[in-house]
């Protein structure tokens, strides 16, 4: 009874640990870098004053105003700069918006700035969503824009785990 932890036991238990602390690691790593960017992201959507997310797309070129094509070229720019290469899926998200409002307008982007259609590998996710009148005057239609990254927990070895997204809202924009 002298040695009742043995060698390969002491060794698994330290092998846990060090997994369990890059783990740990990787999570807030992938959570710093993600909300770097959503917060990136939503000023760039802020400066330029909204974003079209209902232009049709056809094989991968969409029939955007050139004003949001710089927006979105801006958007991919900054994902290349911090080297975001995270995916998740949008299709829940429009599901939980549209309990509430079924006016909102989902889209997924990769990372290359075109439109998901499955929403399977989205990169980011921008939800436009129409304001509440307050008045029956109102002739100006106000949006804003939430806006969705991802990030996961990469532990070595069993790779990613859990999948997380970090969610940035725009102010009120008028468009």
């Amino acid at each position: 009874m002298k040695e009742s932890i043995g060698g390969i036991q002491l060794f698994l238990i330290v092998v846990i640990l060090v997994l369990a602390f890059a783990g740990i690691m990787s999570l807030t790593i992938n959570q710093s870098n993600a909300f770097a960017i959503k917060d990136q992201l939503v000023s760039i959507l802020e400066s330029a004053g909204g974003f079209d997310t209902s232009a049709e797309c056809v094989s991968g070129s969409c029939n955007t105003s050139l004003k949001d094509q710089e927006t979105l070229q801006k958007i991919i720019d900054s994902l290349d700069s911090n080297s975001y290469r995270q995916t998740g899926s949008c299709e829940m998200i429009e599901e939980n918006l549209n309990k509430h409002t079924n006016k909102a307008v989902v889209v997924g982007y990769t990372r290359t700035g075109e439109k998901t259609i499955t929403g399977k590998k989205d990169s980011f996710c921008i939800a436009k969503i129409p304001a509440q009148k307050t008045n029956s005057e109102d002739t100006l239609k106000g949006y804003y824009y939430q806006i969705y990254v991802f990030y996961q927990l990469d532990i070595p070895i069993v790779n990613s785990l859990f999948n997380f997204r970090a969610i940035g809202e725009t102010k009120l924009l008028y468009r």
